[in-house]
């Protein structure tokens, strides 16, 4: 790693993923970090997370390039050469873009030179280990305390829906001006336009959901019971694990289940399919959801996604409240009834690339970066 430290402006820390296969937040600091480092100089400090494949060497004083992204470098560091890099390249602003809590060493940077620190919160991870996760209570307070770091004392705090916003003032007490709203992004590969959407002439419609369906947060329990129900055809697209079994006494009900899958391949295996379903009673803002919208599937969503703001109920997808099966039941009926309601809704729930693809979003950021360095 060879970096002169006037051209760098920004470091980004994280976790950084090189498959193609992603979680939200590494999809996000990885679409974030390409797009950026496109017309700028900047880095990316990762660190040695594998307790089984590093040891306490590593985490105190590895260093390793991983890649280079558009002649940026991403690296693992260790806690020392981590603290090192930052007082030497002294950025303007350090973007904490995935939660780890790693990170808080930055925050020791404010000890030595001037440095704007912001953050993105995909979720709260005090109320998610509180009510979703198993953890071990050191780990729990280890990020409890990392996340109260990260909210109470960065500059600028990144949230992506008006409905975690209630959530997190119910934990934090806030400065409101620290807050920025801005939304995850869509890959091209889910922009298939309206002339290649398939629309099927069965009669069955095929529904997709986009979960680990353990968690229960996701409800796919709850969805379940409901689908066991219902009184006309479906078809039910899990994606999560390939050799999941769930099992259906409803013989109306058929279940197929996949593995997660690339962009590319999913906005292929999307092509064909009618719904994109949520049943999440706590979901801050699902990259899959936009994706399949922006596929052209109908999403129907809890009022508890996130994404659920970007939707107006029955023009470009439907909303529910959650549990509320009567609802429920009455969308897929007009739906199952109704073709030309499903293309015209389908139609719609499209545009919403224009608004997420990633290099729009990418400007938004770029947008607060450059008002940060101003004020500078």
């Amino acid at each position: 790693m060879n970096l002169n430290k006037d051209n760098i402006k920004i470091i980004f820390l994280g976790r950084y993923c090189k498959d193609d296969i992603l979680g939200g937040p590494e999809k996000v600091a990885k679409r974030i970090y390409d797009n950026y480092t496109r017309q700028n100089k900047s880095l990316f400090i990762e660190y040695f997370f594998d307790g089984k494949k590093y040891g306490i060497f590593k985490k105190l004083f590895g260093k390793e390039t991983v890649e280079k992204v558009n002649e940026s470098d991403v690296c693992r560091m260790g806690i020392l050469p981590l603290l090192v890099s930052l007082l030497k390249l002294r950025p303007k602003i350090i973007h904490i873009i995935t939660f780890e809590r790693f990170a808080v060493v930055s925050f020791f940077c404010r000890l030595f030179f001037n440095v704007k620190i912001i953050f993105n919160m995909h979720g709260l991870i005090i109320h998610e280990n509180k009510y979703f996760r198993r953890i071990n209570p050191f780990y729990n307070y280890k990020d409890k305390i990392a996340e109260e770091i990260f909210v109470k004392y960065s500059d600028i705090l990144f949230i992506l829906s008006k409905r975690f916003k209630i959530l997190l003032d119910s934990y934090y007490r806030l400065n409101e001006r620290k807050i920025k709203y801005i939304k995850n992004g869509v890959d091209s590969e889910y922009h298939i336009g309206d002339d290649k959407k398939v629309f099927p002439k069965n009669d069955v419609i095929k529904i997709v959901f986009i979960a680990d369906i353990q968690r229960k947060e996701k409800g796919f329990s709850f969805l379940k019971i409901f689908l066991e129900m219902i009184e006309y055809k479906i078809e039910l697209y899990v994606i999560d694990k390939k050799d999941n079994v769930i099992i259906f006494k409803n013989d109306l009900i058929k279940v197929f289940c996949f593995n997660k899958m690339s962009s590319k391949e999913l906005a292929n295996f999307l092509a064909d399919k009618d719904i994109f379903i949520s049943v999440s009673y706590y979901e801050p803002f699902s990259i899959s959801t936009v994706e399949c919208i922006s596929a052209g599937l109908i999403p129907i969503l809890t009022k508890e996604t996130g994404a659920s703001e970007l939707i107006k109920d029955e023009v470009n997808g439907f909303i529910y409240d959650w549990g509320n099966t009567k609802k429920l039941n009455e969308i897929l009926v007009r739906l199952t009834d109704d073709g030309i309601l499903r293309k015209r809704v389908s139609f719609e729930a499209m545009k919403i690339y224009d608004e997420l693809k990633w290099e729009k979003i990418t400007e938004e950021y770029i947008k607060i970066y450059k008002n940060i360095l101003l004020v500078e």
